[in-house]
């Protein structure tokens, strides 16, 4: 399956984008998360290909990361998170796409129940993966995450790369080749200075601007699909099942033996769990 990329207008900046499938299928937004130098094709690139075989499947750079750059960029997780939900409509806008599918990873899928706040209509079948959102204390790899820049090397990074799996063998040993080719992003200025600006101080601040108070969630009626890795480093397993406890229409699968990056480390069992969710084979 063939992968293209373009550029829409987002409220003042352009939004990178990737897409693969036909453009009259219904169409699924893929949000991904916020480790350092992370964008779309590094979150996305095993399920993009798999979900357009049968859908539009849409995976935008979210702004400040990769090549969305924001231009006036805000401080602190809860003014990014107004510019990422906006984002969000304004892609679905300028791409003609009235309502979609849903699935966020980590951060991502707080944006996604952020936008499920503010846009219920916007959205159908919602997949969470390892998503904030839910109150939690901030842990040791969330805070080295988003204060990655307090060290800033190469070193760290391959750290935090080789924390988001359970089993980093499943990356065939190229954690350094993807470390060093992350760090050559996260060096550039525009990148971090976006970065910093998201998640500035104690990280347990940026956690408490995600969370849906929980009598919203309870009036989220989506089907909802709650995914998280058992030995997840970064976000507790807790959150999850938080989450879903409260939606009215979802459930929780649990993957065991692996860690935050879901998508890579059981991305055969993981898409075609997404895949089967979205066809409505189940929930």
């Amino acid at each position: 399956m063939d992968v293209t990329s373009s550029r829409v207008p987002t409220n003042g900046f352009e939004t990178f984008y990737h897409q693969a499938g036909a453009a009259d299928a219904t169409p699924v937004i893929l949000l991904h998360g916020s480790g350092p130098g992370a964008n779309a094709m590094s979150n996305w690139v095993h399920a993009l290909p798999f979900l357009g075989e049968r859908y539009r499947a849409i995976a935008p750079d979210i702004a400040g990361f990769g090549d969305s750059q924001h231009h006036a960029p805000p401080s602190g997780a809860a003014a990014w998170i107004e510019v990422w939900t906006a984002q969000v409509i304004a892609l679905m806008d300028g791409l003609g796409i009235a309502k979609a599918h849903l699935v966020g990873n980590s951060m991502g899928g707080g944006v996604t129940l952020q936008l499920l706040r503010r846009h219920p209509e916007r959205f159908e079948r919602i997949v969470l993966m390892g998503a904030v959102g839910a109150p939690f204390t901030a842990t040791p790899g969330l805070q080295r995450g988003w204060g990655y820049y307090r060290t800033g090397t190469e070193e760290e990074l391959a750290y935090l790369v080789r924390k988001f799996l359970h089993n980093p063998e499943v990356l065939g040993g190229d954690v350094e080749a993807i470390a060093k080719q992350r760090y050559g992003l996260v060096m550039q200025e525009r990148i971090r200075r976006q970065f910093e600006a998201m998640f500035p101080g104690d990280a347990q601040v940026h956690v408490d601007a995600f969370v849906v108070p929980e009598h919203e969630l309870r009036a989220m009626a989506h089907p909802t699909l709650v995914t998280h890795g058992r030995e997840d480093f970064f976000i507790p397993t807790s959150t999850s099942l938080y989450v879903a406890e409260r939606m009215p229409n979802a459930q929780l699968h649990m993957f065991h033996h692996c860690g935050h990056w879901i998508q890579i480390e059981q991305r055969q069992a993981f898409n075609q769990l997404v895949l089967d969710f979205l066809d409505g084979r189940f929930g």
